[in-house]
């Protein structure tokens, strides 16, 4: 049914019907439209600004995921970086020390990865702050790990080196335990038993019977085979890593210059040519130029009982 609107006129004191124009009624209806699209506006935003919708609580979602995800890594991250500490600790205090190596200096185990603008594309990213300092700690690892990687490859080539040098060290006693018959001579100063006058003795005497055979101590090359003064027939042998081993008062000399030597390798025999008073060996250690006492290096064939005793009387006779 049609409504139907009126209105009182005070000069009939009457209700009118009211009669609108279609212009009117067209207002009238944009009027209430605008009214209704204005309200629904209002709720639109209202529910925009206070409800999230299913994509963005999704979003939400997996944001916190994310979140969750960084701090377990970021942990994991602080767990890897203290088990390469005691690394690093355990190979500059222990391992490096063992091998007389410098530690690695820690501008090289902390050195920087490029520019202040490496993490400048991470800036415009949600949560940069924790995106940019996981990212420093993993590069920081990474660099870290590198450098404890060299150390390691220069570990396993110091090993090979030691294994060589203890090759090389003339460490056993350049006579058999059968043929030597004792110690003649110590290091140090003495009485010359020839000359007579107080002079340093530069290595030890060992007493064998003529023609027993000397041994090479230690792998090397042959420097010097020939008569050498007041040594007579002697050999030098250079062992590399600034040792040098001498044998003087050969009777025979059974090895050329140049000649490769293994440690225990007969060289010579015993005789008393040269400045001697009977057959011995007389038998020195240079190390970096300089004589130390050779009983110091028969580690290798003494127990240490006789080690001990060996070197006692190699400083007191």
């Amino acid at each position: 049914m049609k409504k139907t609107s009126y209105h009182f006129n005070r000069s009939t004191l009457v209700y009118e019907e009211v009669r609108y124009s279609i212009g009117q009624k067209i207002l009238a209806g944009l009027k209430h439209l605008s009214i209704g699209i204005g309200i629904a506006l209002v709720l639109f935003a209202f529910a925009m600004y206070t409800m999230d919708s299913p994509y963005e609580q999704h979003l939400r979602k997996e944001n916190k995921l994310l979140l969750a995800q960084y701090d377990v890594l970021s942990q994991r991250i602080d767990e890897y970086q203290n088990v390469l500490n005691e690394l690093q600790e355990r190979d500059d205090q222990l391992y490096r020390a063992t091998f007389n190596a410098d530690p690695i200096p820690a501008s090289v185990r902390r050195q920087g990865f490029g520019g202040v603008n490496r993490y400048e594309y991470l800036l415009d990213i949600s949560h940069s702050e924790l995106v940019i300092s996981t990212s420093r700690k993993l590069d920081a690892i990474r660099k870290a790990m590198y450098a404890q990687s060299n150390s390691y490859d220069e570990l396993i080539e110091l090993i090979k080196l030691k294994e060589e040098r203890m090759s090389n060290m003339p460490t056993i006693r350049p006579l058999s335990g059968k043929d030597m018959k004792g110690i003649s001579s110590g290091f140090g100063m003495r009485i010359h038993p020839i000359f007579g006058d107080l002079r340093m003795h530069t290595g030890i005497d060992l007493n064998a019977n003529a023609g027993s055979p000397i041994y090479a101590t230690g792998n090397g090359t042959v420097e010097s085979a020939g008569w050498e003064g007041g040594y007579g027939n002697c050999i030098v042998i250079d062992h590399g890593f600034e040792f040098k081993s001498l044998y003087g008062h050969c009777k025979e000399i059974l090895v050329k210059p140049g000649t490769k030597v293994k440690r225990g390798q007969k060289i010579g025999t015993v005789g008393m040519t040269g400045v001697a008073s009977g057959n011995h060996v007389h038998y020195e250690v240079r190390v970096r130029g300089r004589h130390d006492n050779p009983a110091k290096y028969f580690f290798m064939d003494l127990s240490p009982e006789e080690y001990n005793e060996m070197l006692y009387i190699a400083e007191h006779r």
